[in-house]
């Protein structure tokens, strides 16, 4: 009799805090090559925050009309406020793991209150130290769409 009410207290228990209400967000990013000849670079990122927690849990980044899936891992966040407090101006650092390894490091940034003009990512290449400025298209962007 004691070990039911011990294995009902444990299912309950495990129960109650097993269910987290995590939200989804998905943001879409263009890099535009200086020379005409080369065709834009484009990818959706996608990212999962506990809505609880306040606390991002996971991301990942698509890039336009492919499969494949690039996972991020958070590194930090930075406030980048100055003069006028509660704008909402940061930099948050993700590595980009491929093959077990850290391929790059996307760095994305808003400035100026939050607005489209002031959202960008600068990602660098681990091999070359390239640096690749992708510029913020918009949540509803048609060409940025998660492929399954």
């Amino acid at each position: 009799m004691n070990i039911r009410i011990y294995l009902l207290a444990i299912v309950t228990f495990s129960c109650g805090i097993a269910r987290a209400d995590v939200q989804s967000e998905t943001a879409c990013y263009v890099y535009v090559p200086r020379d005409s000849s080369s065709k834009p670079i484009k990818f959706a990122l996608r990212t999962y925050v506990d809505k609880d927690l306040k606390k991002e849990i996971g991301a990942f980044v698509q890039y336009h009309a492919s499969k494949e899936i690039i996972p991020l891992v958070f590194t930090k966040y930075v406030s980048t406020e100055t003069d006028s407090p509660n704008l909402g101006n940061y930099e948050i650092s993700r590595v980009e793991i491929v093959d077990k390894k850290i391929a790059g490091e996307y760095v994305f940034i808003q400035s100026g209150a939050g607005i489209a003009q002031g959202k960008y990512v600068v990602y660098t290449k681990s091999k070359t130290g390239k640096h690749i400025t992708f510029m913020y298209t918009g949540d509803n962007d048609a060409d940025c769409k998660i492929v399954n």
